[in-house]
């Protein structure tokens, strides 16, 4: 969560990263256009790989596969009859501090779609995430 919410012009800079790799990878020219080849790479752009990394660290907390210590970033909301739980939201005091994996992961699991949030197996739930990053940024 260290990149989550950070500067546009950061996530450029390591934009421009992954597409350069992607083409020494694929041997591509300078000027070829990129998106493309990520897409046919199945790499997440930056963006959506940080919250892929955020989203996969809450799910090991809610399955017990993290540390104890990262469990009390996470508390849940009490609705009663709801087959899943929701995290209660932190409200930060600063701009700086939505940035915070207390704050920035309760909101995206929240917004994940009820599926992604049943699954009990990490593999699973590693494919069908990415899976549904991946189409929404490249659709």
């Amino acid at each position: 969560s260290l990149y989550y919410g950070t500067h546009s012009r950061n996530l450029q800079i390591m934009q421009n990263i992954q597409n350069r790799a992607c083409a020494v990878i694929l041997n591509l020219k300078k000027r070829d256009p990129k998106t493309k080849h990520l897409k046919s790479l199945h790499w997440l752009k930056v963006p959506e790989r940080i919250e892929f990394k955020i989203l996969l660290t809450v799910f090991k907390i809610l399955n017990g596969m993290a540390p104890n210590y990262l469990t009390h970033f996470i508390n849940y909301n009490n609705i009663s009859g709801s087959r899943t739980p929701s995290l209660k939201p932190y409200l930060p005091k600063t701009k700086m501090g939505s940035r915070a994996f207390v704050c920035c992961a309760p909101k995206l699991w929240n917004n994940l779609p009820l599926q992604l949030k049943t699954y009990s197996s990490i593999k699973e739930f590693k494919t069908n995430l990415k899976t549904f990053l991946f189409r929404r940024s490249y659709s």
